[in-house]
C-alpha cells in the first residue's frame, strides 16, 4: 500500500493485485525477457544429440522444470506411454532436479518407459540453450505459473510448446496458432498434443518460428531491463 509502483511479470498476476484492493495504475506489467544472444533458433544442438545417444531420425520433448509437485513432472511421465504406443523413435529430455527424483524415475521404470526418458539433471547455464536447440517440442506440465522463463528460452529457441492451459500460459499461447494447450493433470490430453506435433512437422515449423518472434516483440532481455530502468529512475 505504500510502494509508488508495483511490478509483476504477468497480467494474471496484475489481476490479483487489482482483486486485493492496488489500483490498477500503480502496477506495470514488465516480464523477466530472453538473452536473444545466448537462446535463439540459429544455436546447434548436435553435439547433444551424439551425447545422449539420439538418433537423427528421433523426437525429442523436452522439460526443463524442476522436480517439484506443483511442475507435475508426473503428468508428462504418465503420457509417454501413449507416446510411444504410436511413435518408437521419441525421446523425452527431462531437465532439471528436486525432492521428486527418485519417485518420477521410479514411475518411469513401472511404466517400462525408462529406456526412452532421459533424466539429465542440472545443466550447466552455457548448455542448457544447447539441450533446448536439441529438441523438438517443449513441454510444461506446471500447475501454476506467471510469465514463465523457462517457456520463453523455449520459445526463443523456436521449439513449439504443449502447455498446461492456464492463464500465465494463456498469455504468451494463443492455442493452435503457436503452440498446444492442454487441460492440467489430464496425461491423455498432454500425449494427445506431443503426438499432433510428431506428425506434423510443418505445424512444428511455423509454431516455432510464430515463437521466436513473440519473444523479438515482447520479451528481449534488454529491452525489459530498460522498462524496470526507467520505472526506477522515474521514481527517484
Amino acid at each position: 500500500s505504500k510502494a509508488k509502483k508495483v511490478t509483476v511479470d504477468a497480467e494474471c498476476l496484475k489481476n490479483i493485485w487489482i482483486n486485493m484492493g492496488v489500483p490498477n495504475e500503480k502496477i506495470e506489467v514488465i516480464p523477466f525477457g530472453v538473452d536473444t544472444g545466448e537462446f535463439n533458433p540459429n544455436i546447434d544442438g548436435s553435439d547433444i544429440r551424439k551425447k545422449l545417444h539420439i538418433d537423427e531420425e528421433d523426437i525429442v520433448v523436452i522439460s526443463t522444470r524442476p522436480y517439484y509437485s506443483h511442475y507435475n513432472i508426473s503428468c508428462l511421465i504418465r503420457a509417454i506411454p501413449s507416446v510411444l504406443a504410436k511413435h518408437k523413435n521419441v525421446k523425452f529430455t527431462v531437465k532439471g532436479s528436486g525432492p521428486l527424483e527418485n519417485q518420477l524415475k521410479s514411475l518411469a521404470e513401472k511404466l517400462n518407459v525408462s529406456s526412452n526418458v532421459l533424466f539429465v539433471g542440472i545443466v550447466p547455464r552455457n548448455e542448457f540453450p544447447i539441450y533446448l536447440s536439441a529438441a523438438d517440442i517443449y513441454v510444461s506440465t506446471c500447475l501454476v505459473d506467471s510469465t514463465s522463463v523457462s517457456l520463453l528460452e523455449a520459445m526463443a529457441c523456436g521449439l513449439p510448446p504443449v502447455l498446461t492451459d492456464i492463464p500465465g500460459n494463456r498469455e504468451w499461447i494463443d492455442d493452435e496458432k503457436n503452440g498446444l494447450l492442454y487441460p492440467p493433470q489430464n496425461s491423455k490430453a498432454l500425449a494427445e498434443k506431443i503426438i499432433q506435433l510428431i506428425e506434423d512437422k510443418r505445424l512444428r515449423e511455423s509454431f516455432g518460428r510464430k515463437c521466436v518472434q513473440i519473444v523479438k516483440d515482447r520479451a528481449i532481455w534488454e529491452e525489459c531491463v530498460s522498462k524496470m530502468e526507467t520505472i526506477y529512475k522515474s521514481l527517484l
